[in-house]
């Protein structure tokens, strides 16, 4: 087994873990939970197969449905987030990011922050878009992906840095 398989398994299972145990526990100001679990689609190697990575998405968001009785909202959100993963890498990275052999841990801590920005963004709106579906809500729905997103964000720097970030120097 080489190490980036091995690397992706551990980061999904350590990443699932702590959203389903720690994460999902936590509650700021009574309803700011962060949601760490989408670093994994995140930080996902740019070179493997697109289909497991969508697959490994929505089986990620299914899981923390299960465990947060949410309904879908969770995979439906991360399965966006890993389709339009490619043009956030795009838009981060520039044109030649599959050329590149881009891996996302040795990027510089900015570009890491903008695509961690981006992916929260669209994660977060569709989540909240799903859970409270009522037009009327939408104040609630920016409200949410705006203050969970920052907290989501916040825990996404500790986590890539603490998964081990290297610069390249």
């Amino acid at each position: 087994m080489n190490s980036t398989l091995l690397n992706n398994i551990v980061r999904f299972i350590a990443l699932l873990l702590l959203q389903i145990f720690v994460m999902d526990q936590v509650e700021f100001m009574g309803y700011i939970c962060p949601i760490v679990y989408l670093v994994f689609i995140i930080l996902y190697p740019v070179d493997n197969n697109r289909w497991s990575f969508l697959i490994l998405s929505f089986l990620l968001g299914l899981i923390v449905d299960t465990f947060q009785d949410t309904g879908g909202a969770h995979a439906a959100a991360s399965l966006t987030l890993a389709f339009v993963r490619p043009v956030l890498l795009k838009l981060v990275y520039g044109e030649g990011y599959l050329t590149k052999n881009l891996k996302i841990m040795k990027s510089p801590l900015d570009r890491f922050l903008l695509l961690l920005v981006l992916g929260v963004l669209v994660h977060h709106i569709i989540l909240y878009l799903l859970i409270y579906f009522n037009i009327s809500q939408v104040l609630q729905v920016l409200q949410m992906t705006l203050f969970v997103g920052l907290s989501s964000v916040f825990m996404g720097v500790v986590l890539f840095i603490l998964f081990g970030w290297r610069s390249k120097s």
